[in-house]
Formats: structure tokens, C-alpha cells, sequence
């Protein structure tokens, strides 16, 4: 029979290969945390409509965005944190955001295109909704449009731009490569 120098217990050796499994589920715990927020926003998407409005002749343009997404861009612009939705919203909110719009957002016709802000929209679940109207334009046969919204921010923006004149909806993504699109009006 082998006899060592020093006793161990089942007790001490268990309670060892406890921690040893304690700290081992945390670790993977804290990793696995860490690595679902990296995926919970992956993608980054914005979604525009532009529809034209036979009554008025104007387009009505609404922007969805993730909010955060847009606070960050205007953060990185003018070193200014929104807290869109917030009690303590920066007073110039709706004013950085229009800006940040038509910078991002051209439209050109047969006639010049001018816009007016009608406001912003800020969900519980992060989503922020900008509406946008043009000035009077008659309807035009082509239209072009820009969109970079975030593809300065996000290497993976994707901005997803319907435009509908009547019943008929065509559909662009816009994203890095691809900032300008013509659509045929008929």
C-alpha cells in the first residue's frame, strides 16, 4: 500500500474541484454575456418611404432608424449626445436630426426639391421614426436619390429606400458601394 506524506480529504478535494468548476461556468458565463452583446446588433439597417402624395403634390418621407445608431452619428459629428426619448433630449435635438437628414438624404427631379421638418418619432423598443416633407413638386418622371445615412458610422449599413408613386413601389438598398439610385416614375 502506497502511503503519501500528507492526508487529503474527499472533502478538501471536492471542495477544490468545486471552485475550480465554479469559476471555470463563470468565466464562460462572462464570455458568453460579453459575445451576445457584440450580436444583439449585428446589422444595421435603416429604412426610408418616400411616397408621393397626388392631394398635397409633395413627398412625404419617413426615416426608421435604431436610435442609438443616430445618436451616435451625431455624436460623432458634433461631439453632442442627443438623449433621444430621454427627459434630459438635448433642447436642439429635432434640429441636429433634420440637419443630419437632408445632408444625408438627396433628391433630385425635373424641379428643384425643398423640404420641412414634421417631427420624430421615439419608441420604447429604440426605434426612431423622422418625417420629412418636400415642398410642391409635379410628379416627376425620374427621380434620383442619395441615401448615406450611417455608412459613415457602420462599415455594414444598409439603407433600405422605397419609393412609391400610386400603387407601384420600387425598392433600393443603399449601403457603402451603392449610394445613388435612379427610379423610373410611370
Amino acid at each position: 500500500m502506497w502511503t503519501f506524506p500528507f492526508l487529503i480529504s474527499k472533502n478538501t478535494i471536492f471542495n477544490a474541484m468545486t471552485k475550480n468548476v465554479i469559476k471555470s461556468l463563470f468565466f464562460i458565463s462572462a464570455f458568453a454575456l460579453l459575445y451576445s452583446f457584440s450580436l444583439v446588433h449585428e446589422f444595421y439597417i435603416s429604412i426610408t418611404s418616400l411616397d408621393y402624395n397626388q392631394e398635397s403634390q409633395k413627398l412625404e418621407i419617413s426615416c426608421q432608424f435604431t436610435a442609438h445608431d443616430m445618436e451616435q452619428a451625431i455624436l460623432t459629428l458634433h461631439d453632442i449626445d442627443l438623449n433621444l426619448g430621454e427627459p434630459n433630449e438635448h433642447e436642439k435635438a429635432d434640429s441636429y436630426l433634420y440637419s443630419y437628414i437632408v445632408s444625408n438624404l438627396k433628391l433630385t427631379a425635373s424641379s428643384e426639391i425643398k423640404y420641412s421638418y414634421i417631427g420624430k418619432e421615439v419608441s420604447l423598443d429604440e426605434t426612431l421614426w423622422i418625417y420629412i416633407e418636400s415642398s410642391k413638386l409635379d410628379k416627376p418622371t425620374e427621380l434620383q436619390v442619395e441615401n448615406t445615412f450611417l455608412i459613415d458610422e457602420f462599415e455594414s449599413q444598409a439603407n433600405i429606400t422605397h419609393v412609391n408613386f400610386g400603387t407601384r413601389q420600387q425598392t433600393f438598398s443603399f449601403n457603402r458601394l451603392n449610394k445613388i439610385n435612379t427610379y423610373t416614375i410611370k
